[in-house]
């Protein structure tokens, strides 16, 4: 499709109705839900309900369109400026974005010092709607160029950074006799140090619209390296001044986490990397990148090693600074704990059973939050069941905080508990009440390739004592006019534990992901 297509009615109605099914604001340009046009039983019968709030919403605007009722709403009115206003914005010479809101989010601890992740979001519902439509023009022309080794932000949903875990388990198993070399890359806080150059000269390869280079010009002045730079002070971004030489003298570069267009992009620039690793490829090489996050396997040591110099020269060419690759042992003599797990880049390291002070050698594979062992055993990466229970405790805390304040708690009475007690398990394990379609990605389901292993079982029981634990702490501190019965453990199917053995897992725990209809479709 031409660039102007994507900014159709249809297309931007499309991205309102999705927008407005998971929550997110639209700023009154879709009809109250008593007002949603809603099909009957028999043509909801096996459809989602996510799908059937999607087709009614449409239905109803679409409807009110043919009729040439639909300035007749304050919404319809709302709606119609709003689409006038992108098309006229992207057909300007000038077009400018309002400077995205910047969010500091912990994301763990190095040293004992929290650290943060400064993400963008945009406020303004135009440039949304800008941002969107160009992700899915770039994303669209760029199918073409994407290697099969890249599972990140592709254009197939289906493909997603659970794939690329499933397909290093099948490599595994393919290359079970032997011992396998690994090689991990990690990019030193990638997003923030991608250069503006660098984006421009490959966009310029790919022959992209004039049109949209206007609006990626647009992208590029909202944020650079400045902003990066302000986040090593959060959560007090203000100590760094704008007047600093240091940072004023710094180029153009960085990429807002948060929007969508920086995926894309991000995908575009490092499309050169994969195309120089596919050239010593001999056809058992196992490539696999998830946006920086790049693995690479191989039962030759040399051919492992000459990806990982064609990658590394790669990533010199575009100008993106990478971690070190560091030497380890994981297994010291000395019985002291190991770094291994906090080395960014490593290998080739071979991938089997460490013996006691042997270099560079691990049983353990680390990619993208789950960890591989050289048999196909896969658990939780352990930071990410820590990043887990922290999620839990605030959860708690807040719950802790509305107990305190007694005003919401009064409201429900001895409802409250269990409303809370959905909570916690609705976020570890899902909504086991909802249909299949209608479970939204809980935890446990975006590790749907994990085996029931020792370390994986710990794990999961790890988590239910924990869970629990919480559970019965707010119990405790609840007034008896509050406690209705006696607080159990539930178990199956919402314990982490039952999640593990497949006969016995909710209804809802699936490896498919909602499918939201495109605008097409709808």
């Amino acid at each position: 499709m031409k660039f102007e297509e994507y900014f159709s009615f249809e297309a931007i109605l499309g991205d309102l109705v999705r927008w407005r099914i998971r929550g997110k604001d639209v700023g009154g340009t879709l009809p109250a839900r008593k007002a949603w046009s809603r099909s009957g039983i028999r043509g909801r019968a096996g459809v989602a309900s996510a799908v059937v709030r999607q087709r009614a919403i449409w239905r109803k605007v679409c409807r009110l369109r043919q009729d040439g009722t639909l300035g007749d709403f304050r919404w319809g009115q709302a709606l119609i400026t709003l689409v006038e206003n992108v098309r006229s914005r992207i057909a300007f010479d000038g077009l400018t974005f309002e400077r995205p809101r910047m969010i500091d989010i912990a994301k763990g601890y190095k040293d004992g010092k929290p650290e943060y992740r400064r993400v963008a979001s945009f406020e303004n519902l135009s440039d949304r709607v800008i941002l969107s439509r160009m992700t899915a023009y770039v994303r669209d022309r760029l199918e073409c160029v994407l290697s099969p080794n890249c599972y990140s932000f592709r254009r197939d949903s289906s493909i997603t950074h659970q794939t690329a875990v499933e397909h290093l388990q099948r490599y595994r198993a393919e290359f079970a006799v032997g011992t396998l070399f690994v090689g991990e890359f990690d990019i030193k806080k990638f997003f923030d140090n991608i250069s503006h150059k660098a984006v421009r000269e490959r966009w310029s390869e790919m022959g992209f619209d004039q049109a949209a280079t206007k609006v990626l010009e647009a992208y590029l002045k909202v944020y650079s390296a400045k902003d990066a730079v302000r986040s090593e002070c959060a959560p007090c971004p203000a100590k760094v001044l704008d007047s600093d030489p240091l940072v004023e003298a710094m180029p153009r570069r960085g990429l807002p986490q948060g929007g969508s267009l920086s995926t894309v992009l991000a995908n575009m620039v490092l499309s050169v990397a994969d195309e120089v690793v596919a050239k010593v490829d001999d056809g058992r090489l196992f490539y696999s990148r998830f946006c920086d996050d790049v693995v690479f396997v191989h039962p030759n040591e040399l051919v492992c090693r000459q990806a990982m110099a064609a990658y590394a020269n790669a990533l010199k060419m575009l100008d993106l600074p990478m971690h070190p690759i560091e030497p380890f042992v994981y297994k010291p003599l000395n019985g002291k704990p190991t770094s291994y797990y906090e080395i960014k880049s490593k290998g080739p390291f071979r991938w089997r059973q460490a013996m006691a002070g042997e270099t560079n050698c691990a049983p353990w594979l680390s990619f993208l939050g789950s960890q591989i062992r050289f048999d196909g055993e896969t658990r939780i990466r352990k930071e990410s069941v820590e990043k887990h229970i922290r999620a839990l405790g605030r959860e708690t805390a807040r719950a802790v905080r509305e107990l305190e304040s007694g005003d919401q708690c009064n409201s429900l009475g001895g409802r409250w508990f269990w409303r809370f007690r959905n909570r916690l398990i609705a976020k570890g394990v899902g909504y086991v009440t909802a249909k299949v379609e209608d479970c939204r990605m809980c935890w446990v389901g975006a590790f749907p390739n994990v085996t029931a292993c020792a370390d994986t079982k710990m794990q999961m029981r790890r988590l239910d004592r924990v869970r629990e634990g919480m559970l019965s702490k707010v119990w405790r501190t609840l007034p008896e006019r509050m406690r209705l019965g006696c607080h159990r453990y539930k178990g199956r199917p919402f314990s982490y534990y039952g999640f593990l053995e497949k006969a016995v897992r909710p209804t809802n725990m699936t490896r498919r992901r909602i499918r939201i209809l495109p605008y097409s479709e709808l």
